[in-house]
């Protein structure tokens, strides 16, 4: 893929039921470890696919194929090819976000259920969170990046510097405790934010955070796995809605993660 695509797969994804991905795709171009794909028919962009390069650990997602070019195999010559590129990059597992329509083919290649993502959502809160005790919030800093990744790297048991770097050029705030790092958030496309903290206080802080900071009228999305179901419990008690679940499937061993740490991802294609 390359800028000039852009427009043809974000209809594409329109045409398929798909939020508008133009922030997505611009994103994924300016990250050096995703790999965006098109396929394309007599100069017709008919099918898209990501993968995202995250150390040890291989995303696919972005998989769309144009419904005329739907039973041809296209999809699975998409995943195959997907699936090729994060092995021959030293990806020993690799995962994705399946919806219901593509999980029977992600299976019978092999890719099998780890957890399940439950998304909720909540409007903008004009007060702001206090934060909780002994820490405070403040906005991230370019030295501040390697104890992110530090952490981020703990939770999701991926190297995930490369996106989150290219995240942070634009806003981020981090929770810390005399120095040491107790969670961060990074804004993302489409209302999502990747939050990561260990403590279940200062998680639920960064996502009020995140709501505080987002205009009036605008909406905020917690993703937390089915690991995390304390959370998921606390939020909805707290007015949120889920509005969305999907598995996450993976091939290949379960990564040593946090999954209680997680609060937030930086979407559904790439974790």
């Amino acid at each position: 893929m390359t800028a000039a695509d852009i427009d043809a797969a974000v209809e594409l994804g329109r045409a398929q039921g798909w939020r508008d991905r133009q922030r997505f795709y611009e994103f994924v171009l300016r990250t050096s470890t995703c790999q965006p794909l098109v396929g394309v028919v007599n100069g017709r962009l008919m099918a898209t696919g990501l993968a995202t390069l995250n150390g040890s650990v291989g995303w696919l997602g972005a998989i769309v194929v144009a419904e005329g070019f739907r039973h041809r195999g296209i999809g699975t010559a998409v995943t195959e090819e997907l699936c090729r590129r994060l092995r021959a990059a030293g990806c020993v597992t690799l995962s994705l976000v399946a919806t219901d329509a593509g999980r029977p083919m992600y299976e019978r290649i092999g890719f099998r259920r780890l957890t399940s993502y439950h998304e909720l959502e909540a409007g903008h809160q004009p007060n702001s969170p206090i934060p909780p005790e002994g820490a405070r919030v403040r906005r991230l800093e370019p030295a501040d990046l390697p104890s992110v990744f530090q952490l981020d790297a703990c939770a999701t048991a991926e190297d995930r510097s490369v996106p989150l770097a290219v995240l942070a050029e634009g806003e981020g705030w981090v929770l810390d405790d005399e120095g040491e790092l107790r969670g961060f958030l990074l804004p993302t496309e489409r209302a999502h934010g990747v939050i990561v903290a260990p403590r279940f206080e200062d998680g639920l802080f960064l996502l009020e955070l995140h709501r505080n900071i987002v205009p009036g009228g605008a909406l905020v999305r917690a993703c937390v796995p089915d690991e995390h179901a304390a959370a998921w419990g606390e939020l909805q008690q707290r007015g949120w809605r889920e509005t969305w679940q999907a598995p996450r499937l993976i091939l290949g061993p379960v990564p040593n993660w946090r999954p209680d740490w997680i609060w937030g991802q930086i979407n559904s294609a790439m974790g």
